[in-house]
């Protein structure tokens, strides 16, 4: 589905000429993609956006004039998060299940090598001012932090278990790594390449954005509901804010406004002002939300959807907060408890329970699929 008919009060518009509208977001395109997509990267330049699409196996690469797959790259196994570095225009994929970084030439969309990792890599973030990529291993309980230019592994810091996803500040000179099953944050200092700092959060720590200038990190726990504001310089929550139902994703919008949080619940996007701490609208998705980033070019949203197997890409038309607040409805499972369930192991085929589940028999693979 290519440019949707806009819903009442919308316009053609970009995210750079935001609007008060009826209707604060305009959906552009729905692009299906491999099994489980996760991770997004974009290639600004070249008008692609890499998905790892972590069921599959590869990388989808989306064009993103004509919103189509136009080819699909083979990696290791179980791809989940990705990167994009303009300057050697090399794509990263964490593949969790081969404890590797598959590397692919953006330009020929060729595989070009892989680098070793620690245990179950399922997040990692570059900087490309300082050359460094950095990957948060959850079985390993480790930070790998890896040369962009040489592919040398120059250090493997320890962390915590299910250490994920990882913010860095450039200007602090710190790195923060999330810690899925610990529900906690490790800080390291990015020269000294030591840890400075630990902060317990809430359950299911996933996904961090960082805005430099406010000194602060928006750090996503997933089973509490909830987004930490965190002082980076106190290395202390100060608030917490209420999303959707089960955040999994986060980005920081390009003007440092505002950050987008992808609810694996809701099927939405909630957006939430980085000065107020409020939810101002959630945008409807496909199903199971995870993977978001803003292209840097029009600034439309890209969210991955492991339910529907799709890339929705959407614009932010809200030049601001809303005079209306939202309104969260709970979920009608809250205090009751949830019915008999059971799903395909993916590795061996065989049916497991939600008795499986709660004997936290399978976290790991439950981790990667939240």
């Amino acid at each position: 589905m290519d440019e949707a008919t806009f819903p009442v009060g919308t316009f053609p518009v970009g995210a750079s000429c935001r609007i008060d509208a009826l209707a604060p977001w305009r959906q552009v395109a729905e692009v299906p993609v491999g099994l489980d997509p996760e991770g997004i990267a974009i290639d600004a330049a070249r008008r692609r956006a890499f998905v790892a699409c972590s069921r599959s196996d590869f990388v989808s690469v989306i064009d993103l004039e004509s919103h189509e797959v136009i080819t699909e790259i083979r990696t290791g196994a179980e791809p989940i998060d990705i990167g994009f570095d303009g300057a050697t225009n090399r794509v990263f994929s964490a593949d969790a299940h081969s404890d590797q970084i598959t590397i692919i030439d953006a330009e020929t969309l060729a595989v070009e090598t892989t680098v070793p990792v620690g245990g179950y890599p399922s997040g990692l973030t570059h900087v490309p001012a300082t050359r460094r990529l950095y990957v948060g291993n959850s079985l390993g309980s480790t930070m790998s932090v890896i040369d962009l230019d040489s592919l040398e592994t120059v250090a493997t810091l320890e962390a915590e278990p299910g250490a994920g996803a990882i913010g860095v500040d450039p200007t602090r000179n710190l790195a923060v790594c999330v810690n899925f099953v610990a529900a906690s944050a490790n800080f390291f200092d990015t020269e000294r390449l030591e840890e400075v700092g630990r902060l317990e959060l809430g359950v299911g720590t996933c996904a961090i954005g960082i805005v430099p200038e406010r000194g602060e990190a928006f750090i996503v726990n997933s089973i509490a509901g909830t987004v930490s504001r965190v002082d980076l310089d106190a290395r202390e929550v100060v608030e917490e804010i209420r999303t959707g139902q089960a955040p999994v994703g986060l980005t920081v919008a390009p003007g440092h406004d505002r950050v987008y949080v992808t609810n694996r619940g809701a099927g939405t996007l909630t957006v939430i002002g980085v000065k107020d701490g409020t939810e101002w609208t959630q945008i409807p998705v496909g199903n199971g939300p995870g993977g978001v980033t803003v292209d840097p070019h029009n600034g439309r949203i890209l969210v991955a959807n492991a339910g529907s197997q799709t890339v929705s890409i959407v614009e932010d038309l809200l030049a601001g907060r809303p005079p209306a607040s939202v309104i969260d409805e709970p979920s009608p499972w809250i205090g009751k408890r949830l019915p008999g369930f059971s799903l395909e192991d993916y590795w061996t085929g065989e049916r497991r329970t939600n008795a499986d589940w709660a004997e936290k028999k399978y976290i790991l693979n439950f981790f990667a699929s939240w």
